[in-house]
C-alpha cells in the first residue's frame, strides 16, 4: 500500500485552495460517508474513508484539511487510520449537543463565503444543512460547491491509476473464483457467495456483485440454480481499503449454450470493444452513449467516472462533459436479445486515451467456456 508521502495531497490541497480563489469561496465545508459514490471527496484530501455516520470535513485556503469528527471518540478513530495524510488537523466538539458540532464546523470555516460540498446530489441532511447556516458567522454567504470536487477528482494521476490497476488485479481473481464455483451445481448466489469470498479474503472493503442467468437487469444474486445452456453475466465492483473503485464484467457460457445466445455473447463483447475507442481524449462523453444505443436495448446504464470511489458523472445520449486525459471510466453496457427473451451485461474499467480507451483487464473480452464433467 502506497504510504501518505507517496499520495500527492499537497497538490490536492493546491488544487482546491486554487478552485477556492477562482470561485471566491473561503471555505469549502465537505460532508462524506462509508457508502460507496460517497467516501471519495474527503478521502480525495485526507485519505480516510469515513464510517457509515458520516463525517465533515472544511478546507480554507492555503490550510491543510481539517477533519470535524461529530464526538472525541469518532476523531480518536480517524487518527488511528494510518492512511490519513500527514498534516491533517482533527477535531471534535465537547460532548454535547449536535449543535456543538455545527458550531466546530463554523469554528473551522471562519468568516466569509463557504462552499457546502456533500456527497448526495439531494444536499446536506436538512438537520446538517440548517445547523451548519445557523452556527456560521453573521453575514456569511453559502452556495453549492459539490461540483469543485467532482472536477478535481476526475484529473488523472499516476498513483491513483496503479490503485486502480491493484484494484482490477482482485477483481480479476474473484472471476476465477466464479469460474470455479460455475463448474459446480449451484445458484446465483452461492457464484455470488464464492466472489464475496474471495474480494473480502482480498482486502474488498466496499464490493458490488451480480450473477444472473440470461436476464441480467442489475438485480440481486437469486436462488436460482444456473443450468447446462446458461449465458450467465457476472459483473463485480470493488475497491480495497484505498478506496479505488473498479468495474468488471465477464460472460459465461455453461455446458451447450444455443447459438443464439453465443451471437448475444458475442455482440456485448463487441459493443463493449467499440464503446472503448470512443473514450478519447478532448472528445465528449456523449458519443459513447450513441454508439451504444445503435447496438440495440439494455437494461442499465452504460457507465460513468470512477477512481478513488465512484463518480456520479454518467455517460447519457446528452452528456456534453468532455473526457480528460488519463482519467477513469467504467463502461458496462448490456443488451437485450431482439426476441426479449435474454439479456446480458459486460464491464470494464479504463483510461481515457489519445486514440480510445486503456483496459485495464483483458478478461471481458474472451467468452468463459464451463464445462461440467459430472453432466
Amino acid at each position: 500500500m502506497l504510504t501518505g508521502e507517496q499520495v500527492p495531497y499537497q497538490s490536492r490541497w493546491r488544487a482546491v485552495w486554487e478552485s477556492l480563489e477562482s470561485a471566491g469561496l473561503d471555505a469549502l465545508v465537505i460532508h462524506g460517508r462509508g457508502q460507496v459514490a460517497h467516501y471519495g471527496n474527503i478521502a480525495h484530501l485526507t485519505g480516510h474513508i469515513p464510517s457509515n455516520k458520516g463525517l465533515f470535513a472544511v478546507v480554507t485556503r492555503d490550510r491543510a484539511p481539517e477533519v470535524v469528527a461529530a464526538s472525541a471518540q469518532a476523531a480518536r478513530y480517524v487518527l488511528l487510520d494510518a492512511s490519513l495524510a500527514p498534516g491533517v488537523v482533527v477535531r471534535a466538539p465537547a460532548n454535547g449537543p449536535a449543535a456543538a458540532l455545527y458550531k466546530e464546523i463554523a469554528a473551522a470555516t471562519g468568516p466569509g463565503t463557504v462552499g457546502l460540498a456533500a456527497s448526495d446530489e439531494n444536499g446536506l441532511a436538512y438537520n446538517d444543512h440548517s445547523g451548519i447556516l445557523a452556527a456560521l458567522e453573521p453575514g456569511s454567504k453559502v452556495i453549492d460547491a459539490a461540483s469543485i470536487l467532482e472536477s478535481l477528482r476526475r484529473q488523472p494521476e499516476t498513483v491513483k491509476t496503479e490503485h486502480l490497476r491493484r484494484s482490477m488485479a482482485r477483481a480479476e481473481g474473484a472471476m476465477e473464483a466464479a469460474a470455479h464455483q460455475l463448474r459446480s451445481n449451484g445458484t446465483e448466489a452461492e457464484v455470488a457467495g464464492a466472489i464475496a469470498q474471495y474480494l473480502r479474503s482480498h482486502g474488498s472493503l466496499f464490493d458490488i456483485i451480480h450473477v444472473a442467468a440470461n436476464g441480467f437487469h442489475g438485480q440481486h444474486p437469486g436462488d436460482r440454480p444456473i443450468l447446462d445452456g446458461d449465458l450467465v453475466t457476472v459483473f463485480i465492483e470493488t475497491s480495497a481499503a484505498d478506496g479505488h473503485w473498479v468495474e468488471l464484467g465477464a460472460l459465461f457460457a455453461v455446458g451447450g449454450v444455443s447459438t443464439r445466445r453465443l451471437k448475444l455473447a458475442d455482440q456485448a463483447m463487441k459493443t463493449l470493444d467499440g464503446a472503448a475507442t470512443y473514450l478519447r481524449t478532448g472528445h465528449q462523453a456523449g458519443a459513447v452513449a450513441e454508439f451504444v444505443a445503435r447496438q440495440g436495448r439494455r437494461t442499465i446504464g452504460i457507465g460513468h467516472c470512477t477512481g478513488l470511489d465512484e463518480i456520479p458523472l454518467p455517460i447519457t445520449d446528452g452528456s456534453a462533459w468532455t473526457l480528460l486525459d488519463g482519467e477513469a471510466i467504467a463502461l458496462h453496457p448490456s443488451l437485450v436479445s431482439e426476441d426479449g427473451q435474454d439479456a446480458i451485461g459486460i464491464a470494464n474499467t479504463y483510461i481515457v486515451g489519445e486514440t480510445g480507451g486503456i483496459p485495464l483487464s483483458q478478461y471481458p473480452k474472451t467468452l468463459r467456456r464451463i464445462s461440467r464433467s459430472h453432466q
